[in-house]
């Protein structure tokens, strides 16, 4: 791996605690900063899912980002001491940590918008880098975040992960899931929650299995079964009788030898920022029906690697599946031609390096700026 053409001091805010795209995205582009001569840290808040499995490379500081004058000042003091060149936000409460502490220390504050929501602070971070175009439209529209201080960077994810997996993985997810080798097996990967769409995914069961009766749906994920989303969706399930069709199996950190395992990936997002599940299916070889909605569509070209519906339509959600189901040599094509894709487009050490590009550029404006 080439090293930087100018290494820097690195302070990396995130504010989540569980695995999630933001997470897995600060966690390889911050391994890849230290493996390239970068000095980075990580300030994040107790209990984050990166210390625990923790970053190669990379130092940890905790902190609440905690928006209080004395708890800001206290960080902007200890940046300044320890030299920091700039700031790299993640995540709501990390970009307004991030903007606060530039106003205090007058380190330049870059933010990656990982979704898109109305907020104040965006127009005073130094630059912003859009995961997808959908969302610099939306930075450029609401937030009104000038065109000269943003730009389309994707996130990317790790791709050695999946070209690893093997034959033994994958039959032993088989076993896990006690399959019979027969069924259609279709994942959907992700917190269940509303904005991920899955109410509409289980109206689209019926259907589905009428025309596919081998049909199997896995869901990987974080759930609560208290939660009253979780509630209607069990609720539904069981008036239909096809409890033994869904299995949950919660979050798994393997989940690269579930999308290898699976014929099929569905993501049925109302919103969706980017899709970076989309992206892993894929590089697994996976092809992905997903709805028409955000960065999705960057990423899924309909009928070259996958299908594109419109958002909330079960009917146009079973067609696909369905679609997909019946055409086996198909599958593979739109899997070999999206591994393809996502090898040559969003290769992570390319896009790490614009990432470097554009601190670099931050950095030599703040100092021009300074001078």
């Amino acid at each position: 791996m080439n090293k930087a053409l100018v290494s820097l001091k690195i302070l990396q805010v995130i504010s989540g605690r569980n695995v999630n795209g933001a997470l897995t995205y600060c966690k390889f582009l911050s391994e890849h900063q230290s493996a390239t001569g970068h000095d980075v840290t990580i300030l994040c808040r107790d209990g984050c899912w990166l210390e625990e499995v923790g970053v190669e490379g990379v130092r940890f500081r905790i902190n609440e980002l905690e928006r209080k004058p004395g708890e800001i000042a206290r960080i902007a003091a200890w940046l300044k001491a320890k030299k920091y060149d700039l700031i790299h936000t993640h995540m709501s409460r990390g970009h307004a940590f991030g903007v606060l502490l530039k106003m205090v220390s007058g380190i330049p504050v870059i933010a990656t918008a990982h979704n898109r929501s109305f907020q104040l602070h965006w127009k005073l971070n130094d630059y912003v880098i859009a995961n997808s175009q959908a969302t610099y439209d939306y930075q450029r529209k609401v937030n009104r975040v000038a065109s000269d201080r943003m730009e389309v960077i994707h996130c990317f994810t790790e791709m050695e992960r999946f070209e690893s997996v093997t034959h033994r993985e994958v039959r032993r997810i088989g076993r896990q899931l006690k399959l019979s080798g027969d069924e259609f097996l279709v994942g959907c990967i992700g917190d269940v929650v509303a904005r991920k769409g899955h109410i509409y995914l289980f109206k689209a069961l019926e259907q589905v299995i009428e025309a596919v009766p081998e049909f199997k749906l896995i869901l990987v994920g974080r759930f609560n079964r208290k939660e009253p989303y979780v509630k209607k969706l069990r609720t539904l399930i069981l008036k239909k009788q096809l409890m033994h069709r869904v299995k949950w199996v919660g979050l798994r950190t393997n989940v690269e030898d579930y999308m290898t395992a699976f014929d099929l990936l569905v993501v049925p997002s109302i919103e969706e920022p980017l899709g970076l599940v989309a992206m892993e299916s894929l590089a697994a070889g996976t092809p992905v029906v997903a709805s028409r909605t955000g960065g999705l569509p960057e990423i899924v070209e309909h009928n070259k690697n996958g299908l594109l519906v419109s958002p909330k339509d079960p009917k146009a959600l079973a067609n696909a599946i369905i679609e997909m189901a019946r055409d086996e040599s198909r599958r593979q094509e739109m899997g070999q031609f999206g591994k393809a894709k996502i090898r040559s487009t969003f290769q992570p050490h390319e896009l790490a390096q614009r990432v470097e590009a554009v601190y670099e550029k931050v950095v030599y404006r703040h100092a021009k700026k300074a001078a």
